[in-house]
Order: structure tokens, then sequence, then C-alpha cells
């Protein structure tokens, strides 16, 4: 007859009688719940937790071990292994170890991070709907709501999202704060940007995201009505979640409230009249040139707000203080801008072409004796691209030169040149070519691109090149000095792919290579960028040889350049076409022709 399987509950069946003997003498010394606790926490980061598991079930027959069980489950959600994480729950309960807040905060915030297991959104949805139970020794606090909501907006399930949001009080401890809106408007953000349907058109697309954008208008209600009582906190994250859910939106009324918005949150004056205002139309400004906007969507100014009581957009006016009775003014806290908010701004103004308020926008948060934001590499390339929206090629070499050519003062910014933004600051000297200074500009952004980067960005280059060659204004001492600059710029391209016998070399293959002078040999996609912006160059050769612009004595030698170059072009395709052929061909040098490797052996 089979023996019946004892349960774990004076030796667990997993631990040997040596390793039991081990725990047993430990838990002398461990009898203190803190130390017990501090103790599996340290055994725990040396990945001793089948150790630690039959410790503190062995602790556990003499009281309550809360800690150290929530030391278990948090080490394997750390760990990703959810489902040991969820039995070790359901023992400690088997156990008589009541779960505290703290394990259920661990639970769901432990499920977030592993929200690509299968099923995980049900068992969070179960563990947190056992917090509502009669016989649950623990209520649902904020911070278990907000976790559950950090869940569903990472799986996109709004539905769920929606559910969890309509258990949340009015009063009380487990009352909305700032992060459980923050959280929401994010998830709304997320779901019109993520997973949308196949085969959608514009109009439709417009459509769901005017949805959206209503539902978080509604959200925003609800946050200044909390905010004028003194029930809720506003916190620049919330302010800037709701500026990015409206600068998805389809209506420019959407993008022109952000500037209501950051007025309203953080006492930061608007800078352009709102649109359809009385005072837009005394300035004299013109109606927002929306070409990529339907038609149902690019004037809007007599849209209902969601509660249908008002002008849509008056939700983002600024708060009156409300006093008790009416006799004393209470004050507003507002939020303090940092470089989210600049980013925020500086994103609006660029969708609702307002240039001159994006300069003062970024003239007042700047600016030491005010709020003193220090810009970051993100605000910086805003600032560029509305730059490049207005055609401010100059402005753009100055921003350049000013937080990036002085090594030291980068530096402690913590500034490092990126290819990405000389490339918007290329395209913008591509942009204001009717200006008879875009060349030069751009031949000065070129030299910033060497002196701040290890090796040439190909993309760069291409962009210069194109312009050289499309300036409608070029004379030939441009073309000339276009040339001269593209010199050192074709070396250090020609290094990147490889020039001479590294690149022939046996244990160079299918690798990055770093040459003696710094330039990394580039493959695959960077490769044929590299390759298109040499060819770039030299469209720029033939532009100044086959024009009027010099003297015959003044093109030779551009045209050994030329001649240089095409022979380079030439073997590198040449290689690459070797490189491409089929298994079995080989290119006999001595007959100039495709060989089958076989036919190569007998001669």
């Amino acid at each position: 007859m089979k023996k019946k399987e004892r349960k774990a509950l004076t030796r667990p069946l997993n631990a040997s009688i040596p390793d039991f003997r081990i725990r047993r003498k430990e838990l002398k010394y461990l009898a203190d719940p803190l130390a017990l606790a501090n103790y599996v926490k340290k055994m725990l980061r040396k990945d001793r937790d089948v150790q630690m598991l039959n410790l503190v079930r062995m602790a556990s027959r003499e009281g309550q071990r809360i800690v150290s069980w929530n030391h278990l489950i948090d080490w394997a959600l750390q760990k990703g292994r959810l489902a040991h994480a969820l039995k070790m729950y359901n023992e400690m309960k088997k156990r008589a170890q009541f779960p505290d807040a703290y394990t259920y905060a661990i639970l769901l915030n432990g499920m977030t991070n592993c929200a690509h297991a299968s099923g995980v959104l049900e068992k969070a949805l179960s563990v947190y709907h056992s917090m509502f139970a009669d016989n649950s020794r623990v209520q649902p606090s904020i911070i278990h709501t907000n976790a559950m909501l950090k869940l569903c907006a990472r799986m996109n399930n709004m539905d769920a999202l929606w559910g969890v949001a309509a258990k949340i009080p009015d009063k009380g401890p487990a009352t909305a704060n700032a992060i459980t809106y923050t959280i929401i408007l994010n998830a709304i953000r997320q779901s019109l940007l993520v997973g949308v349907p196949p085969m959608e058109s514009d109009e439709q697309r417009d459509l769901r995201r005017d949805r959206g954008v209503v539902e978080g208008r509604r959200v925003w209600e609800e946050v200044v009505s909390k905010w004028r009582d003194a029930q809720l906190v506003i916190a620049e994250e919330l302010v800037c979640a709701m500026g990015r859910l409206l600068l998805v939106g389809a209506r420019p009324r959407d993008w022109d409230d952000v500037l209501s918005l950051v007025e309203q949150t953080m006492d930061i004056p608007r800078f352009v009249p709102r649109l359809g205002s009385v005072e837009r139309r005394e300035a004299g400004l013109p109606h927002l040139r929306a070409p990529n906007v339907s038609d149902q969507f690019r004037y809007d100014d007599s849209h209902l707000s969601p509660s249908k009581n008002s002008r849509r957009g008056d939700e983002f006016l600024p708060v009156l203080p409300q006093g008790v009775e009416g006799v004393i003014p209470s004050t507003l806290t507002y939020a303090k801008p940092s470089n989210n908010t600049l980013s925020l701004v500086l994103e609006a103004c660029q969708k609702i072409v307002a240039k001159d308020a994006a300069d003062r926008y970024w003239n007042l948060l700047t600016d030491p004796s005010t709020y003193a934001i220090t810009p970051d590499l993100n605000n910086l390339n805003f600032r560029l691209r509305l730059l490049r929206q207005n055609r401010a090629s100059t402005e753009a070499v100055k921003l350049l030169k000013e937080y990036f050519v002085d090594k030291k003062k980068s530096s402690e910014l913590g500034l490092e040149m990126r290819p990405g933004t000389l490339r918007i600051a290329m395209s913008t000297c591509v942009r204001d070519k009717n200006n008879h200074r875009s060349l030069w500009n751009a031949g000065e952004i070129l030299a910033i691109m060497m002196d701040t980067l290890e090796d040439a960005d190909a993309k760069t280059v291409t962009r210069y090149a194109d312009l050289a060659v499309a300036f409608p204004l070029a004379k030939g001492g441009d073309l000339v000095e276009a040339l001269a600059r593209l010199e050192p710029v074709v070396r250090n391209l020609r290094m990147q792919l490889g020039v001479g016998a590294s690149d022939m070399e046996p244990w160079a293959k299918g690798h990055k290579i770093r040459s003696a002078e710094g330039a990394v040999i580039l493959e695959g996609e960077q490769r044929e960028a590299v390759i298109e912006a040499l060819r770039r160059v030299y469209a720029v050769h033939d532009k100044l040889i086959n024009s009027n612009l010099v003297s015959e004595r003044e093109k030779e030698p551009f045209k050994r350049r030329k001649a240089r170059l095409s022979a380079f072009l030439h073997r590198l395709g040449f290689k690459e076409r070797v490189k491409s052929l089929p298994p079995g061909m080989k290119w006999d040098r001595m007959k100039g022709r495709l060989e089958m490797e076989e036919e190569l052996e007998e001669t």
C-alpha cells in the first residue's frame, strides 16, 4: 500500500535533513520577526531563496512572519517568477500568515512588471477584488488602486481600467490622488496610439482620437474641482500627462488648450491669444493653417465642452480661488515647471505655428531669474524643430554653438551631441535654402559635427550635399568652400567603410572595427547611408565641374578628386556585388568574368 505523503508542517519535503537542522539552529538566533526579516532579505541577495523559504516556513509555526513572506514574494516577482510568487502568497495564507497592505502592494506592483506573463491581468484583478471581500483584513488604499490601474494601462485594457476607477471613493484615504489621474490620462493617450484598428481611415482615426480627448477633458474637470477644494495637489507630471493627451487630439483647439492648461496650473501667462477669441481677432492673427487636419476639425471654435454648457476649452481657464463664505480668499498651490513642461510648451507652439510665443516661453522658462530651467537634449531638439518650421537657420547655428561647441559648458549641463540633433539643424538650412546665408550656416553645422562627433553622420552629410546642389543662390566660391568642408568628411566616411586591408582580414568580417583614427567600420543600413552620402558628394563635384561658375584651371583639382571618388565608389560597388554572388560563383580576375569555382580549380 502506498504510503501517504507527509505535509510540510514539520520538515518540508524538498528540504534535506542536514538543511533542516541548519535552519532549525538558525531560528534559535532569529526569534525576533524583525531580525528574521532582515536576515531573509540579506540572504535573498545571495540567491538563497530555497533555504530562506524553508526557514520562513519553519518560523511561521511560532507566530506571524508577514514581512519575511513579503520579502520572498517580492524577490520572486523581481526575478519574473509570477507563478512562484502567487504560490507563496497562497501558501502563507494556508499557514495562517495573514497578508497585510504591503503584501498586496508588492503583488500588484510586481504583476505590473510581469505584464508579459499569460493571464496576469485576470490574476491581478482576482487579488485586487479579494480585498473588497467582507472577511478581508485589509481594505484597499489608493496605493493598491494605482498599482492596479497601472497594470490595466500596461495591458492597454481600458474596460478593466474604467472598472477599477469606478470603485474609487470620492472621500477618505482611498480617494484618487494626482498619481491616479496621471495614470488614467496616460492610459487614454496610450490607447489612442497603440493597437490602432487595421484599415482605419484618417477620418475614423480623428474621430477616435477626439473621443479620447473628450474623455480626458472630463477627467480634468474632476481634477480642477478637487484642486479648487484643496483635495488634490497639482503636480507637473499630471499637467504634462493632460497636455500630451491634448497634443494627440485631432483639433487645433486641443493643441491651443495646452497653453491655457499651463497658464491654469502653473500661473505662466499665455503669450498668444486663444483660438477663436476676440483678442486674437483684434491682434490681426490669421486663421491657423492646418493642412493635415480634417475639414470637420479645422475650424471648431464654436464646439461645446464635454459638459455641453460652454465653449470647448473653458475647462482650462484660470481657476479663481474660493474662500470661506467668499470672504477670505484661499491660495492655490501651482505646479513648478521643469524640462518636461518646456518640451510640452514648445511642441504646442510648433503645432499652432506660434514662433514668437515659443521664443518668449523659452526666454521665460530658461531665465535664471525666473524658473531657471536648464535645457536638456530633448528641449533643444524641440527648439530646433521650431526654428526649422520658421526657416531660422542662423538661430539654429547660434543654438548649437551656445550649448555644444563650448566643451566645458556642455559637460556642466550634461549635454552630448547626437546625430539626430545635427540632422534637425541641417534640415533647417535645407528648408531655408532661399536665404543667401543658408549654405554658410550649413557649413558651420558640418564643422560642429566634426568637432563634437567622433564619426561623421552620413545623413547629415547627405542633407548638406543636397543643399549645395539645390542652392539657388550658389556662386563658384560657395561650391568651392562646400567641397573644401566636405574633404575631411569624405575621409572619415571612407574610413567608416573600411578603406584599405582592414575589411579584407578574415577576423574583421561581421564585426564593427575601429580604425587607428577612430572611425567605425559600418555594416547594413548604416553602411548604405554612408555610400549614399558619398554619392551625393560626388553630385556636388558634378555641379561645380559642369557649371561656368569657376574657370577651367580652378576646376582641375576638383576633377582629380571627383575621379578618385568615382574610382572608390566603383570599387566599393564591385566588392558589394562580389559579396552577393550566389554559392559556387567566383570572380576570375585574369579573365575578368564570373566563373564556377570548379572550373577555376581545374584551371
